[in-house]
């Protein structure tokens, strides 16, 4: 610890920073936009936990963040303010962490011969998916790019593994939707016109979004086939790595709850 570098950026702090690097047990929420001094507030709280009374030890802290960008920027800060014990604390990407969980105890989530898919691999799937499309189905092209909504599927995929949404849960809920659109704002008109009276259903943007749901249900029925081609590579993807270690940590410590779930929507 650099005795004489920390009190000097403690004073540079405002006094909610202060409140958040002074918080030793317990959890903190500090809410904070871009270049507001995130990385400074979490640098000096994880010195001061180092340096308090509750004998922290830098291997027992665990710091995660979005982007390796950010992870070599904490370390970098830390560096300056705790000096080489900055390399002994844990410091991750989300998925980086999840994986590491992952590889290091493969037996217990089954899956000695899995290893994480490559973007290349994870495309190249999602193409074969819609190349294998039969004649008729509703995200079947038969001109122009026919990869288009390679994209769609792999959000709407990752969205489904986030919310643990199942097939038959998504078009309960479109059914529900769509029953329900006519009674939505929006969908009927508020005046009368040359062609209709206040009150009448607004048929053209019930016919555009009953043809985006159709879509989704479409393509949420892949869902399986996206699934069994995983396993057929051997592979596992970045949203399995964070949802496999939630559900362990559920599992094993009962602290993680269950977030509730969105209806996704497929739109060209």
């Amino acid at each position: 610890m650099n005795e004489e570098l920390f009190p000097g950026r403690y004073a540079e702090l405002n006094t909610q920073q202060r409140s958040a690097v002074d918080a030793i047990y317990g959890p903190v929420m500090v809410i904070a936009g871009p270049g507001t001094g995130k990385t400074e507030v979490l640098s000096m709280r994880i010195a001061n936990l180092l340096q308090s009374d509750a004998q922290v030890q830098p291997n027992e802290i665990l710091c995660l963040t979005y982007t390796d960008e950010a992870t070599n920027a904490m370390r970098k800060r830390l560096l300056q303010i705790i000096g080489t014990a900055a390399h002994r604390v844990n410091i991750y990407t989300f998925h980086a962490f999840c994986n590491n969980v992952i590889q290091n105890n493969s037996s217990y989530f089954s899956i000695r011969s899995l290893q994480p898919i490559t973007d290349l691999e994870r495309t190249e799937l999602l193409y074969s998916i819609l190349e294998e499309l039969p004649s008729g189905h509703p995200l079947r092209k038969l001109s122009g790019n026919i990869y288009y909504d390679a994209g769609r599927l792999n959000r709407l995929f990752e969205l489904m593994k986030r919310e643990n949404l199942m097939y038959e849960e998504i078009t309960k809920a479109i059914d529900l939707y769509i029953q329900e659109l006519p009674q939505r704002d929006g969908y009927t008109y508020k005046n009368n016109g040359k062609n209709w009276k206040k009150g009448d259903k607004r048929q053209d943007k019930l016919d555009e979004e009953i043809k985006k749901m159709t879509l989704t249900n479409a393509a949420a029925a892949l869902f399986d086939v996206y699934e069994s081609k995983m396993q057929e590579l051997g592979r596992y993807d970045f949203t399995d790595m964070i949802v496999w270690v939630l559900d362990a940590f559920k599992k094993k410590f009962c602290i993680i709850t269950k977030l509730p779930g969105t209806l996704p929507v497929y739109t060209r």
